[in-house]
């Protein structure tokens, strides 16, 4: 239902803006594109046919679903550098107290903050998707969606938290 609701609605405003750009930029008799010159609206237009708009939306679902796993990957590696940093920062201000203790609080946020450090690796391990003839794309980039989401919540809960106890720490 999603699906055919992107092909009727997203689709071709994301094409007809492309149109236009390809029309304003590519100027060759040869073109196999159906481009006209509107004369309401001053701009270029396509003319597309449902294949074109069904063909149009596969090729982006795929590269959608191609770039996710990169954007997970790019998510752990800042994910792993803010949390090993907060660990650093903390560490560098409790040895700068002139009272400086391993308490519970420090110890605590430590532990979680090394916890989020591993969430980080896992979001950045390289992951292997298999797509099939049968596979529903909508399906698996939704999958994909919700895997990082759902992770970099994770994260997020463990470092704030983290966070929070070795400031705790630090302050008394």
């Amino acid at each position: 239902m999603l699906f055919s609701s992107l092909k009727t609605w997203a689709l071709p405003s994301i094409l007809l803006w492309s149109g236009r750009r390809l029309a304003q930029s590519v100027r060759s008799p040869t073109t196999s594109l159906s481009v006209s010159k509107s004369t309401e609206v001053g701009e270029a237009a396509m003319k597309m046919r449902g294949e074109d708009t069904e063909a149009g939306l596969r090729e982006w679902v795929k590269a959608e679903i191609k770039e996710g796993p990169k954007q997970t990957y790019d998510l752990g590696k800042f994910f792993f550098s803010v949390s090993t940093g907060t660990i650093g920062a903390i560490v560098a201000i409790e040895k700068l107290n002139q009272q400086s203790a391993m308490d519970c609080p420090m110890i605590a946020g430590l532990v979680l903050l090394s916890f989020s450090v591993l969430v980080a690796l896992d979001m950045a391990r390289p992951r292997k998707y298999a797509i099939g003839g049968d596979t529903d794309l909508l399906d698996e980039y939704l999958r994909q969606i919700r895997f990082a989401q759902v992770r970099t919540w994770i994260w997020f809960v463990i470092w704030a938290t983290g966070t929070v106890c070795g400031a705790v720490a630090v302050r008394s």
